[in-house]
């Protein structure tokens, strides 16, 4: 049977802004496997049976953006990592800035273990109908690019890939046609959330099928919480009564 793997990324900067997570994970977290992608050269200061820690060198990567952030798949430079997988399992990548609010349920484990080749699992971004047109203009245009800012881009949707997910198969494909196309996206826009852009471009251009998920996965706060989300007394973070899975940049 193929295995649902949560992983997240840090570097010694961001290590204790993500501790809330780490904390989370540790209690709610039922993903076969749970792993830290710690990037830089300094050794990683954490030590957790539930949450296996494996180091990747910045000499490593590719496409290093200002927040250090590898949701394109670099975090699988690491060595032990694509040892330690299969083509078929199944890899959330998220943001840090999130809490666990709950294991995942039956239905939701059958659903994860029953995705397949070029399947992307993704949220929405501003709203379900949210573009890379309207995106751009938020992430302040450096200069235009005749291959990726044209009319149709208009048509074509940008997502939140604060919560990401695809089997290992899937996500190799998509880290070598970012790394490919990253150079010019950088060159394009200011952001740093060009990354989500390029992202969205290309699962939204290629090969690639979109599953959108529910905001009972992920609930972020990036733009005003869509109808049906609540916040109780105690910060647990509902969509349409239902505890969301994700909470994301709620504090």
């Amino acid at each position: 049977m193929n295995k649902l793997i949560l992983a997240t990324g840090s570097n010694l900067n961001y290590l204790d802004k993500i501790s809330i997570y780490l904390l989370s994970i540790l209690e709610h977290s039922n993903f076969d496997a749970n792993y830290l992608m710690f990037l830089g050269d300094h050794n990683v200061p954490l030590q957790s049976k539930k949450i296996k820690a494996l180091k990747i060198n910045l000499s490593d990567i590719e496409c290093l953006n200002s927040v250090f952030c590898l949701q394109h798949g670099e975090f699988l430079k690491s060595k032990e990592l694509m040892n330690e997988t299969n083509d078929n399992d199944i890899i959330f990548f998220t943001d840090g800035d999130m809490t666990l609010q709950r294991p995942m349920s039956k239905d939701e484990i059958f659903k994860f273990r029953n995705f397949n080749d070029n399947d992307v699992y993704v949220g929405y971004n501003q709203s379900p109908s949210d573009t890379l047109y309207k995106e751009s203009l938020r992430l302040r245009i450096k200069t235009h690019s005749k291959r990726y800012l044209k009319a149709d881009i208009k048509n074509i949707k940008v997502y939140n890939t604060g919560v990401l997910a695809m089997n290992k198969k899937t996500w190799l494909k998509l880290m070598e046609e970012y790394i490919i196309n990253f150079p010019e996206i950088d060159k394009t826009f200011h952001h740093y959330a060009k990354q989500q852009w390029l992202i969205s471009y290309i699962i939204g251009t290629q090969d690639y099928n979109i599953i959108e998920m529910d905001y009972e996965i992920h609930n972020h706060t990036h733009y005003p919480s869509p109808k049906g989300t609540k916040i109780d007394e105690n910060g647990v973070v509902y969509h349409n009564d239902k505890k969301v899975l994700f909470k994301h940049k709620w504090e």
